[in-house]
């Protein structure tokens, strides 16, 4: 895979690997080399290992879908090169010997939720049957200014990537690691435009950062909105089963959900949304009180 001198040029070009970077990793290519038949030679194994898992896992309540990987080889191999340094800042340079103990993503199950709320039962059902094996405390990547009400106490909290997701690291029977994701559609949607655009190969381009910030916060926007909406449609449905059907308390109850809302632009949003509806329901009284005085039908 990485023997000759124009394959390791197309990998390196591929992944924007400059002649620096791959110094600093203090691999050679034939170390290398030989990561990626051991890696190949064992997909098969690992395939079957991660199946069992997500399989076990599709059964838990709050699952819209899931899907599994083992990882691609070019991907593992370009991680190497890139994380090496630091696992030789610390004593403990990879090689073909500890690979599959040190990368904690060569298999890899993603799970998805319709709505943010969902992902406290996928949470108790993995610590419920892989509390024991976990390799690392379970943590969850928000973004700055994100309500993080939901994971507090439960999960660590990190800011520091552009994505949202809750990650686990559980230990396999097979004794390797696998991560589990767990996100949104929105979140999954965005992660994957993400990964495409800009990781792992940090792009400098300014404009362009803009605008997938800005479609970062759109995201986090959209999943709000979808929580809010259910758990209005939710609680709305219990208020008429308790004979709750006067308008003025349906529009006390909305009042009261968006202060709990921490975002300033979905609050706004749906203030903004209110008074259209008031408005219209005042212009509808005036066009029906004119159709009774016109006589018209």
């Amino acid at each position: 895979m990485l023997s000759t001198k124009r394959e390791q040029a197309d990998f390196c070009t591929e992944f924007n690997i400059s002649d620096e970077k791959f110094r600093n990793s203090r691999m050679t290519w034939a170390e290398l080399d030989q990561i990626a038949e051991d890696f190949e030679r064992k997909r098969n194994e690992h395939q079957n290992t991660v199946k069992q898992y997500a399989e076990a896992l599709q059964k838990c309540l709050g699952v819209h879908s899931l899907s599994y990987r083992v990882k691609d080889t070019k991907h593992l191999i370009e991680k190497i090169i890139r994380k090496n340094p630091e696992y030789l800042d610390a004593g403990n340079a990879l090689s073909l010997n500890n690979y599959e103990q040190e990368i904690t993503d060569l298999m890899g199950i993603r799970i998805l939720l319709l709505f943010k709320e969902d992902w406290l039962n996928i949470h108790n059902y993995l610590m419920e049957r892989y509390k024991t094996v976990l390799l690392e405390e379970p943590f969850a990547y928000v973004r700055e200014g994100d309500d993080t009400h939901l994971y507090e106490n439960k999960v660590k909290i990190k800011k520091e990537k552009p994505y949202r997701s809750v990650h686990y690291v559980i230990k396999s029977d097979k004794g390797l690691a696998i991560e589990i994701q767990v996100r949104t559609l929105y979140e999954e949607a965005w992660s994957e435009i993400d990964h495409k655009l800009r990781y792992p190969y940090n792009l400098a381009n300014e404009m362009l950062n803009n605008y997938i910030n800005i479609m970062n916060r759109l995201t986090g926007m959209g999943d709000e909105m979808g929580s809010f909406i259910h758990n209005y449609i939710k609680n709305f449905q219990e208020s008429l089963y308790a004979g709750v059907t006067d308008d003025n308390e349906v529009y006390q109850f909305i009042l009261h959900e968006i202060e709990k809302c921490d975002n300033e632009e979905v609050k706004q949003a749906i203030v903004d949304k209110i008074k259209q509806a008031e408005n219209y329901h005042e212009m509808k009284k005036m066009t029906d009180l004119l159709k009774d005085v016109l006589q018209y039908k």
